[in-house]
């Protein structure tokens, strides 16, 4: 009879962890795009007057993860940038984003503000 209290007490006891476990967003969950202006994709993220306008960055438009590993692939002007960061304050907060380890990178990446947008070259990395 004991042996049956503690059974079914375990079995309840299990219901109630499954009945209360949260779940946060799936990871193929993604939240809204950046508003029209404040992505990559557009000319207006990429308008500059000199290279001092641009960066090169791992943070990806429209996402809440940066890429994983350097040299970064991206490139915004300044503006454009921290409208991202802005837009990721207030959507991303619940988003849990992989981690790597990466290996030392062969180039790193320089922004230029070329005919008016910026522009992404590669260049080999300083050795440390």
């Amino acid at each position: 009879m004991r042996a049956m209290k503690t059974v079914l007490l375990s079995f309840t006891l299990l219901l109630l962890l499954v009945a209360c476990q949260k779940e946060g967003p799936s990871p193929s969950a993604s939240p809204p795009p950046p508003p029209t202006g404040q992505s990559q994709e557009t000319p207006a993220a990429t308008a500059c007057q000199t290279d001092a306008d641009c960066v090169a960055s791992c943070a990806r438009a429209s996402e809440c993860c940066d890429q994983l590993c350097p040299p970064c692939e991206q490139v915004f002007n300044r503006d454009g940038l921290a409208a991202l960061m802005s837009w990721r304050g207030e959507h991303c907060a619940a988003v849990s984003c992989p981690m790597a380890k990466c290996i030392a990178p062969k180039e790193d990446s320089v922004a230029h503000c070329t005919a008016g947008q910026c522009t992404l070259s590669k260049v080999p990395a300083a050795t440390p």
